[in-house]
């Protein structure tokens, strides 16, 4: 480290100890993953401009990026490495794939014309909501067969006798009118069957007395 850079550091520490102008702290909440930006609020700035970005949190604390003479520097925290943009002309930090871990204070320390001031973010990055998954639903239902076989589970494709709810009368009921229309449609048949029956021996009456005559 150079011995501008340790001063500017030094300078640092003076306004932690000492007091400088620091303005309100400024909440900004960020997304897990998405990028944060933190603007100083400084334009078009010359050489004789220094910017000291620091990160504190309960566990930690250090130097996120810097401007000194002109120059950006970035390569304080391997685990930002790749993460962090400082705009020379702007001061604008940015930290790209932002982690929860990183939520905290962060500052800019400014110095302009040998006027220092701080200016103080406290960054909340939270979690995305996760979106419950639904999966395929199969249906299963019981059908039942005809009196000395055996009941079982399958799974059937929609028939009338599906619509029969699983409850005791309504089975009941369900059985009670299968069994009458079998009688009905046996009736029918029993009918047809003698109506034919007749026929023909009418039929073979006439023949009888024509080949008679």
């Amino acid at each position: 480290m150079s011995i501008s850079i340790r001063a500017l550091v030094l300078v640092f520490i003076t306004v932690q100890q000492v007091g400088g102008e620091v303005g309100d702290i400024k909440t900004v909440k960020v997304k897990e993953g998405g990028f944060l930006n933190l603007d100083p609020g400084l334009h078009d700035l010359n050489r004789d401009v220094q910017i000291l970005w620091t990160f504190e949190s309960p566990s930690q604390s250090t130097r996120v990026a810097q401007i000194y003479q002109g120059k950006v520097y970035t390569n304080y925290d391997e685990k930002l490495t790749g993460r962090v943009k400082l705009d020379r002309e702007t001061g604008i930090l940015t930290i790209t794939d932002i982690r929860t871990n990183e939520s905290g204070l962060y500052k800019a320390v400014t110095i302009v014309n040998k006027k220092i001031t701080v200016q103080k973010y406290k960054v909340d990055v939270y979690a995305p909501v996760s979106v419950p998954a639904i999966s395929s639903v199969s249906v299963h239902q019981s059908t039942g067969t005809s009196q000395g076989s055996q009941t079982g589970n399958s799974t059937t494709h929609p028939q009338t006798r599906a619509f029969c709810n699983n409850n005791q009368d309504s089975v009941e009921s369900c059985g009670e009118g299968e069994v009458l229309i079998r009688l009905v449609l046996s009736g029918l048949v029993g009918i047809a069957t003698l109506v034919f029956l007749v026929e023909h021996i009418r039929c073979c009456t006439r023949r009888g007395a024509q080949s008679s005559v």
